[in-house]
């Protein structure tokens, strides 16, 4: 892909997200309409459990710095925050970095949370982090590989990424939905995954394959 192909698929992901952080937000929250509910259990159910997953993978977290990029509205953050860790979310998303920081607020740990709107490959810490998470971020992203040597040079112990699985009976009509809201999405094999890992300098990579997702744990 070129540049200005690149930008483009980053731009309406954007707007597409920008758009959708309530409706994206609401699939962690408890309190819905029963018709949410049944469609959370016949559809989302993996979004739940990849949740409960990195958290178990990411083990004891007090006391680290952590960088989740691609946060959305935060709830990754807030959790690893409320367990006492220093959480830094990035995302290109407006309002869901908004929702995030007032996510945060609510649950009383704004001090240990920090949040940044924009490109990734163009935002900078002077600090390395312990642990970095990139959930559902992937999905959207057409060239991986210049996101993975970033996040493995700011990582010193482990990250935890999810990449959505090529082959699955929800592959084509989440591609068809998507598309037709001008949101691209790109789905991966195994072997695609630990080549781009590999070609990024990660080891020790372990992916644990879930009903949509791979959810990967890595060391750099």
């Amino acid at each position: 892909m070129s540049a200005l192909e690149v930008a483009g698929e980053e731009e309406r992901v954007r707007r597409y997200f920008d758009g959708e952080a309530e409706r994206f937000d609401a699939i962690y929250r408890r309190e819905k309409k029963l018709t949410q509910q049944v469609v959370d259990r016949l559809f989302r159910q993996v979004v739940h459990r990849r949740f409960r997953l990195a958290l178990d993978l990411c083990g004891q977290v007090a006391g680290k710095r952590l960088l989740d990029v691609g946060c959305g509205s935060g709830r990754y953050c807030v959790e690893f925050a409320r367990q006492g860790a220093e959480v830094v979310g990035v995302d290109f998303a407006p309002s869901m970095v908004e929702m995030a920081r007032q996510a945060a607020a609510a649950a009383g740990v704004a001090e240990r949370c920090c949040f940044a709107t924009g490109d990734f490959l163009d935002w900078s810490d002077p600090r390395h982090f312990d642990i970095c998470l990139a959930i559902g971020f992937f999905d959207y992203i057409a060239e991986p590989g210049p996101f993975l040597e970033k996040i493995r040079s700011l990582t010193r112990e482990q990250a935890v990424f999810s990449f959505p699985i090529r082959w699955t009976a929800r592959s084509l009509t989440r591609w068809i939905r998507l598309n037709l809201n001008r949101c691209p999405v790109h789905f991966y094999t195994a072997t695609q995954v630990r080549r781009l890992l590999g070609e990024a300098g990660w080891e020790a990579v372990a992916l644990q394959r879930l009903s949509r997702d791979y959810l990967v744990h890595a060391r750099p």
